[in-house]
C-alpha cells in the first residue's frame, strides 16, 4: 500500500498534540476520508508499531506510551555503513 510519507508525518504529529478531534473533524482536517483515514491509522499500527488509541472523553487520538514517527536520512545511514565497514575491513587487515 502507498501512504504519503507527509501525510503520515501529519498524522502522527496531531496525534503527539493530542488535539486531533474526532475522527469526521481529524480527517477533514487532513483532507481525506474517515475511511481512509482509519487506514492511515492502521497503517502506522502495523508498520511502524504506533501505539495509537482514541479516546471518546477527551474527543482525540493519543499515543497510549511514548512514541514518534521518524524516518531518516537513509543515504547518510547508508554513508556511515559502508564507511564502518571499510574501517572495519582495514582494521581486519592490521591485525591479521
Amino acid at each position: 500500500m502507498k501512504v504519503e510519507l507527509t501525510l503520515l508525518r501529519n498524522v502522527s504529529e496531531a496525534v503527539l498534540m493530542g488535539a486531533t478531534g474526532s475522527p469526521d473533524q481529524f480527517a477533514q482536517r487532513l483532507g481525506i476520508s474517515r475511511r481512509f483515514l482509519y487506514v492511515v491509522l492502521g497503517y502506522l499500527k502495523t508498520e511502524f508499531d504506533a501505539p495509537i488509541a482514541y479516546s471518546r472523553s477527551r474527543e482525540t487520538f493519543y499515543y497510549t506510551k511514548e512514541w514518534e514517527f521518524y524516518i531518516g536520512d537513509l543515504t547518510r545511514l547508508r554513508k556511515e555503513f559502508i564507511k564502518g565497514v571499510l574501517m572495519g575491513l582495514e582494521f581486519l587487515k592490521i591485525v591479521e
